[in-house]
């Protein structure tokens, strides 16, 4: 079934640690505070904008990273409960982050997104909603999600440009002699539909990520923020013409390369740093500004789950 979406925006943001981008570049693991910066100083960023323009969004957030927080009494423990005691909503983004997690056995994969939901209980927290690592998903990764007792899955993308961009990533860091850990397989994950809907095997309502015109392009913080002005501008169309858009958004795009202590070779290679943390504050001050009618995807998903079918 699809859902007809009336008018609103979904904002969602993926804290992916700094080690996942360290491993999708074939980077060594990041060492010193930079490796703790999407949790401790990435987060409050993005509370304090969301703040300001009045944004409910929903947080993916790892398990493993979260446990390493609660054991620790780290700050991103206060930074995620003032995240849900200001009305945000913290969703599972698996435990571990394995980029390989499709190719788990059914097991596994259940194990790993109910060690997320255990931790995230712990927290304070009730999980509806899962996103994959990579947004690589197939069907029984979305049975494990449903038999987990989730509501929504968000880990479609539909944009074969992106799939293609991340092919060429792949294979250019491979030339030099670096081994990605993203994955060739699982292009269906950057097929299908592009609106809300109710998947027909797991019964999980599908909230993919807004993409945009003939090529698809997803409407990301990489794009948004710190793409190339004929993207931006390409995106910008979309949005305006679109009653309902969901911006999906990661720790790293409010990362600041020198404060945050972040590797050099990483900053070399991420495309979000290309550009100054300040002007990709203000192209997303300029977004949310500019959008309103804010909702969690949680919201978005009981919606869809309320509509005949």
């Amino acid at each position: 079934m699809v859902a007809a979406m009336v008018e609103a925006t979904h904002v969602s943001v993926d804290l992916d640690g700094i080690g996942c981008y360290h491993a999708i570049h074939g980077l060594r693991p990041p060492v010193g505070p930079g490796s703790d910066a999407a949790l401790r100083r990435c987060l409050p960023r993005f509370l304090e904008i969301f703040a300001k323009f009045g944004v409910r969004a929903t947080f993916f957030v790892i398990g493993a990273d979260l446990r390493r927080e609660l054991d620790t009494d780290g700050a991103g423990v206060g930074f995620l409960r003032d995240a849900l005691a200001a009305g945000h909503e913290l969703a599972n983004h698996s435990y571990a982050h394995r980029y390989d997690l499709v190719r788990a056995t059914e097991a596994a994969m259940h194990e790993d997104v109910s060690h997320c939901d255990r931790v995230l209980r712990e927290l304070g927290a009730v999980p509806r909603g899962f996103r994959a690592p990579g947004y690589t998903h197939d069907e029984r990764m979305l049975a494990a999600v449903a038999a987990a007792g989730y509501q929504y899955d968000s880990s479609a993308l539909p944009s074969p440009t992106y799939y293609l961009a991340k092919l060429a990533a792949i294979g250019w860091h491979h030339l030099r002699g670096r081994h990605s850990q993203s994955l060739v397989h699982g292009a269906g994950s950057f097929l299908g539909q592009r609106v809300a809907h109710v998947d027909r095997k797991s019964g999980l309502v599908e909230l993919p990520i807004s993409t945009f015109g003939p090529l698809r392009l997803p409407l990301v913080g990489t794009f948004l923020l710190a793409g190339p002005g004929v993207v931006r501008r390409a995106l910008r169309r979309g949005i305006e013409t679109s009653a309902a858009v969901h911006l999906e958004l990661h720790a790293l795009d409010l990362v600041d390369e020198t404060a945050d202590g972040i590797d050099p070779a990483l900053a070399r290679v991420q495309p979000e740093l290309r550009a100054p943390l300040e002007l990709r504050r203000e192209r997303l001050a300029e977004f949310l500004a500019e959008r309103g009618h804010y909702s969690r995807l949680c919201d978005a998903a009981a919606q869809v789950s309320r509509q005949p079918r």
